[in-house]
């Protein structure tokens, strides 16, 4: 056992493989055996940035030594893996068993496998997927009780949404959080723009990412990333509003069933994490300076004459 993790803590980079290898499979399987979600969508994207940046911080110093302070990093994995059991019970997550108690799972499997090798400085991101599903539950929690939250949101999400279909030619009527309207079919179209319509859990996602670079490249912070991620949030709400508009404009051309309804499951996380792919690889392109694709080293060769 010891011959083993020796053998593995001499390559760090090859783990860092192996554990993103092993998390996407493990998520992919689970996902398609259930039935598909807005929330699941995003907890995949946290683990995909988690699983980045173990692989980047991999290539870097990780504190290979095993010493008292990796047991307690063991011993705090292992509750991790219990809190997948008994979040439930203990209301702080929700039945059915789901992505975000398994994610508390292979979150806590993380931390004790990186503990185990030695690897501290990765135990932080791979720990990220967990704090974001307790920090999502207990936010959830208190959303429930706390309507009035989001409920300043509500107004101005209606009145972009109006302003921006009445642009788009589609004559909306609002009245208080109701939007209505007639589509081309003749049927009558309406939207009720409620608390999950204000784009709070996109919100709540794209904190928890930057939560997770700016914890994993410090180095990053600038008032140029600051006015970045000024604009990242500004971008989350733009991509809601283009949700709602969407699901406008397929009831208008296509009536209330059909489309409408596809569209009205499938658009949110497309608009969202087409948004999020976008402007995470601008910041780690131009802020972090991390290359994705490596440039021909050759020169093109000039056009005979």
């Amino acid at each position: 056992m010891q011959d083993t993790i020796g053998y593995l803590a001499r390559d760090i980079n090859k783990v860092a493989k192996i554990w993103t290898c092993f998390c996407l499979l493990t998520l992919g399987v689970f996902i398609l055996t259930q039935a598909s979600s807005y929330m699941e969508m995003d907890a995949l994207g946290i683990w995909v940035l988690s699983c980045a940046v173990v692989i980047y911080l991999s290539g870097k110093d990780t504190g290979q030594q095993f010493n008292r302070q990796n047991y307690f990093f063991l011993v705090i994995g292992f509750l991790m893996c219990l809190v997948s059991f008994v979040s439930i019970p203990l209301g702080i997550t929700n039945p059915p068993y789901s992505i975000g108690e398994f994610s508390l799972l292979l979150s806590g499997m993380g931390v004790i496998t990186f503990a185990l090798l030695g690897f501290r400085t990765l135990i932080l991101p791979v720990s990220i997927p967990f704090i974001a599903v307790m920090g999502f539950g207990g936010y959830e929690a208190f959303v429930r009780n706390q309507e009035w939250i989001t409920a300043p949101l509500i107004p101005v999400i209606t009145t972009i949404s109006v302003t921006l279909m009445k642009f788009l030619g589609l004559n909306p009527v609002s009245n208080g959080n109701i939007i209505s309207f007639m589509s081309q079919t003749g049927s009558p179209i309406y939207l009720s723009i409620v608390s999950d319509c204000t784009g709070i859990w996109s919100l709540g996602t794209f904190t928890v990412t930057v939560i997770i670079v700016l914890s994993s490249f410090p180095a990053s912070i600038t008032k140029k990333s600051l006015i970045l991620i000024a604009i990242g949030y500004l971008g989350t709400m733009i991509a809601n509003i283009t949700r709602i508009v969407s699901i406008a404009l397929a009831g208008y051309y296509f009536g209330p069933a059909g489309i409408m309804e596809t569209v009205h499951i499938h658009i949110g996380w497309i608009v969202f994490s087409s948004w999020m792919i976008i402007f995470w690889y601008y910041y780690f392109t131009r802020q972090v300076g991390i290359t994705f694709f490596k440039k021909g080293n050759g020169q093109e060769k000039g056009n005979s004459k």
